[in-house]
């Protein structure tokens, strides 16, 4: 694929490797792990977690991932979360989900998620 064809996904919560919901990027280049700029903190909405404005550098995951499948990944992530452009701490720009509603969610003292122990 074309770097046209592609975009680089930051992911924070279950859709990074070894959690519930990494299926759903369906093969995916791997990156590598990274953090955001320090600009952002979590909240927890549903058990899941949200990225949200704050002072904090987020750890994730980053993918390579088709932009042809966006409408799918918009989909899955639902009406809760919003796709846009963020900025990683090296300086990139890439591709994720944040809250719709920065308010949401209780909020998380941690910079990095790791799923319930009860899923």
């Amino acid at each position: 694929m074309t770097e046209r064809e592609t975009l680089r996904l930051f992911v924070y919560g279950s859709l990074k490797r070894g959690e519930a919901n990494h299926g759903v990027l369906g093969g995916a280049r791997f990156l590598g792990v990274t953090r955001t700029a320090s600009a952002f903190a979590l909240s927890e909405i549903e058990t899941f977690p949200a990225l949200v404005p704050g002072d904090r550098a987020i750890v994730g995951e980053l993918f390579e991932f088709p932009r042809a499948r966006l409408p799918e990944l918009d989909s899955f992530e639902g009406s809760a979360y919003v796709r846009c452009e963020i900025s990683l701490e090296s300086g990139a720009v890439a591709t994720s989900y944040v809250a719709r509603d920065a308010s949401a969610g209780v909020p998380l003292a941690v910079s990095e998620w790791a799923a319930p122990i009860h899923r």
